[in-house]
């Protein structure tokens, strides 16, 4: 296992999943909650987004060629889902909230597709498909520690909620909802960049 190098691929895909801009959409959904919900809701979105994670890097290139999915095509439509929610966010917009089981909600939108997403699927499709031997095993488990930050951030949604105040969620969250704007922009273009690279050259 080379060190520097795994550490490198858990600070990408860190980066990637980047589970600081669910925060916002956490806590909106989460709103009216006590504590143990929201510690079942974020445990709950960290644990889908980790499966999803693993699925993607043994299963996903079978199952996208399996529905003749290009893999831009995916980044491209999952990215259009990721600007939704980011203009939602924009604008102010609420989510829905689970008036039962919290299930539905740590699925879509907070696992999938904010942390889980076209970008992160992709990164470890990519890594499944280049990996053999023991750097599969490093990879498995640098999704797992992905995953428990995942779950540490999600908790700390609380007292950030408490340091922030309304307002200040409420400023952060148009901030972030910019950003998860720019970021499907760039995985888009990006996209386009790889399926056409003449665009680009």
């Amino acid at each position: 296992m080379k060190l520097n190098s795994d550490v490198t691929t858990l600070i990408a895909l860190f980066a990637i999943v980047n589970p600081i801009t669910a925060i916002p959409v956490f806590l909106a959904i989460a709103a009216g909650m006590d504590g143990a919900h929201r510690r079942r809701l974020a445990l709950k979105t960290a644990l889908i987004s980790g499966v999803t994670l693993f699925i993607a890097y043994f299963l996903g290139a079978v199952i996208l060629n399996a529905l003749s999915i290009d893999l831009n095509a995916f980044r491209i439509a999952g990215s259009a889902v990721i600007a939704a929610f980011g203009w939602k966010m924009v604008m102010g917009r609420g989510f829905e909230k689970p008036n039962g089981p919290v299930a539905g909600a740590a699925v879509v939108p907070l696992a999938i597709p904010l942390m889980a997403g076209p970008g992160a699927i992709a990164t470890v499709i990519a890594l499944g498909n280049s990996e053999v031997g023991f750097a599969r095993l490093a990879n498995l488990v640098i999704i797992v520690a992905l995953t428990a930050m995942t779950f540490v951030f999600l908790l700390a949604a609380a007292p950030i909620e408490r340091l922030l105040g309304e307002t200040g969620l409420m400023v952060v969250s148009r901030i972030l909802g910019l950003l998860l704007i720019a970021i499907s922009v760039s995985t888009i273009l990006a996209a386009l960049a790889s399926a056409f690279p003449r665009l680009v050259s």
